[in-house]
């Protein structure tokens, strides 16, 4: 390679053959002429009058520039591939020192240490971080939105077993059943049947699991016009739900954005969106159509939320005060998944020969069948090899080199629990014990409890009060008039060890210094339904009782004619004739045609014989033979003299005398016969 020197520009240092064209088939040599490129004679023929050639005007920096763009190979030389270096002078002097003297110089730092005193060895000094919760990694990478955040809770609620359950529980067990109480029978009876009807049990889960899930929940519930009820509880996303307020005023205002379901519902012309369509209301539509969000009405939804701030706009969930510590789950876990994918089967070394003199070195066909001895090896259970001291085979696995992160994974299933609030001993079993853990679960307790009362806060004026000014359930407390609204009643927490509670409390009633209600309310229990409950139990026994007797004193051809849902009749025994109180066996139930009844009680006469023409007789039948007794045709007791007598045709009450069977009404008897 031809010496390259600053500042020379000829055809002997620059490389004709190595500019290349890149054309249709690739790069290819530049064409050459008597040796000089085509670039190197256009700028050698390319001269204005007055104005110095190109290459004349080109400045050193730009010439060593193309220098490094070309090779230096001659005419006949092979063209090297590679670029030239050509380096700076100072680079040249350290090399030329390091080869005459031996010294060599290397890039460094002026400091603030060498600037001062320069005696002093360099050091850097760089300032401390500022710390800010605001801007550590970890906090960097949360979500920001809310719509990511319910994804976040989403997720980890689904796939997080401690986040599952813990959730669950909060969510289920303060509403595991939902009664309630009224002052009128009827008005109670009408809204349970209505909570059976849209399935409130169920509805209130579905909302406290969003509450505490998502940190806040939106039931909107439809009115059946019609019948003056609600149709249905909405659970709705709180992903679409927009919620405006204003620090002055009181209500919100929340509106839905529509999904592009509902927007494709709108235009789609197939049968069953039209049909879908045809359900919706055309205000909603309008709005739909106007890509405006829907109007929601406070009186069909209501905002349930988990307040991390009294003024925040929505809630927050228990989930989000764990983002951290289930991230940092996460990245343990993906670290134990790169270990297990490591750790599915150890790799066998063999050693054959060895390294020192004199030891037996293997080519590389004995290398090749040693691997074949132990791929024949691999399935064999028998197999057995024979050879000297220079084969070594050992199974090298991670045993011992395994990171144990058992106790960073309970310091961070530790903080799960703590951050859901709820004690370990519930779950696990593991920790305190569940009878020393009375305190956290009492807290535990009161938590539950303030939730269920805005759950009932919200049934009792948002559910059950609109109904009953709907229906009309007043009533009237002093001249006021009031409306009758039902209360709600839950069923007993019991989230520690009841034995001690309810045996103090059974002594306490026993000394008469605690009330029944309080014991039965302790054990989940309503004292008066208790007691309405055991009188009904009571009577079903009786009539149980009653039946059997009745019977097995029944005959064979009675009992046969019996079936198993009629009620059994108790017979009754007919009077002796001329007992007081017999009257009204007539002539259809005493079993002779035409017959006529009995005189009823002491008053009545005899009645005559149907067909037999008799006299009249005081309170008798007439000449066809009364009923005497009978529901017309009752015997009477003659009129006392001087009092007006009763009007012709009408029956006239005897003693004791019952109804007889349809006869002719009885005649009157005149005064003084």
């Amino acid at each position: 390679m031809a010496e390259l020197r600053r500042g020379m520009w000829n055809s002997e240092t620059v490389n004709k053959l190595a500019t290349t064209k890149s054309g249709r088939f690739g790069a290819r040599p530049a064409a050459t002429k008597d040796g000089i490129s085509n670039s190197e004679n256009y700028l050698s023929n390319r001269k204005v009058d007055n104005i110095p050639p190109l290459v004349d005007a080109v400045s050193d920096v730009r010439k060593e520039q193309l220098i490094r763009a070309t090779d230096n190979g001659q005419g006949g030389k092979k063209i090297s591939a590679s670029p030239v270096l050509v380096y700076s002078n100072s680079y040249k002097r350290s090399q030329e020192m390091k080869e005459k003297y031996g010294l060599e110089k290397n890039a460094s730092s002026l400091t603030s240490g060498t600037r001062m005193n320069s005696s002093v060895g360099g050091s850097v000094r760089q300032a401390p971080d500022i710390y800010s919760p605001l801007f550590q990694i970890a906090n960097l990478q949360l979500p920001r939105d809310r719509i990511t955040m319910n994804a976040w809770n989403r997720n980890f609620y689904d796939t997080h077993p401690i986040v599952h359950n813990l959730i669950n529980l909060h969510a289920t067990y303060p509403i595991n059943k939902i009664n309630i109480k009224c002052k009128d029978r009827k008005i109670e009876q009408f809204f349970n049947e209505m909570i059976d009807e849209i399935d409130l049990t169920q509805r209130l889960q579905d909302v406290a699991l969003d509450f505490w899930k998502l940190g806040e929940a939106f039931p909107y519930a439809e009115l059946d016009e019609d019948k003056g009820i609600w149709k249905t509880i909405i659970i709705q996303n709180p992903d679409y739900i927009h919620v405006k307020t204003s620090v002055l005023s009181g209500q919100p205002v929340i509106s839905m954005r529509p999904d592009a379901a509902l927007q494709r519902l709108v235009q789609s012309n197939n049968p069953a969106d039209v049909q879908l369509r045809s359900q919706i209301n055309e205000e909603v539509l309008f709005h739909i159509r106007k890509g405006n969000n829907i109007p929601l009405d406070n009186f069909h939804v209501t905002h349930l939320k988990l307040l991390s701030s009294p003024y925040d706009t929505h809630g927050t969930s228990v989930i989000v005060s764990i983002y951290k510590d289930l991230m940092l789950y996460d990245k343990m876990r993906e670290a134990k998944f790169a270990q297990a994918d490591n750790l599915v089967n150890p790799i066998t070394l063999v050693k054959v020969g060895g390294g020192a003199e004199g030891e037996y070195h293997p080519t590389g066909d004995d290398l090749e069948n040693w691997r074949q001895i132990m791929e024949a090896a691999q399935y064999d259970k028998d197999f057995k090899i024979i050879s000297h001291a220079g084969v070594e085979i050992t199974r090298v696995g991670a045993a011992g080199s395994i990171i144990d992160i058992g106790a960073d994974m309970n310091f961070i299933v530790d903080n799960i629990f703590y951050g859901l609030m709820v004690p370990k001993s519930i779950i696990t079993q593991e920790g305190a014990a569940f009878n020393s853990a009375s305190i956290g679960l009492e807290v535990l307790k009161q938590r539950y409890e303030s939730f269920r009362d805005m759950m009932a806060q919200w049934l009792t004026k948002k559910i059950f009060a609109p109904i009953s000014e709907i229906q009309e359930f007043y009533e009237y407390d002093a001249g006021v008039k009031k409306l009758i609204v039902p209360e709600i009643e839950w069923n007993k927490m019991i989230l520690y060890d009841m034995d001690n509670y309810i045996s103090t409390l059974k002594d306490l009633a026993a000394q008469n210094k605690v009330s029944q209600t309080t014991l039965y309310k302790s054990l989940g229990l309503n004292l008066d339904q208790e007691r309405r409950m055991l009188k009904e139990e009571m009577i079903k026994q009786t009539i149980l009782a009653k039946e059997m007797e009745i019977v097995q004193g029944m005959p064979l051809g009675a009992l046969r004619a019996l079936k198993a849902d009629e009620d059994i009749i108790e017979p009754t025994e007919a009077p002796l004739p001329g007992t007081v109180g017999m009257g009204g066996m007539g002539g259809e139930e005493s079993g002779i045609p035409g017959a006529g009844g009995m005189g009823g009680g002491l008053g009545g006469g005899t009645g005559g014989l149907g067909g037999m023409p008799m006299p009249p007789m005081p309170g008798g039948g007439g000449p066809l033979g009364g009923p005497g007794g009978g529901e017309l045709g009752i015997g009477a007791t003659p009129p006392v003299p001087g009092t007006v007598p009763p009007i012709s045709g009408a029956p006239a009450t005897g003693a004791s005398g019952g109804p007889g069977s349809a006869g002719t009404p009885g005649g009157t008897v005149p005064a003084g016969i």
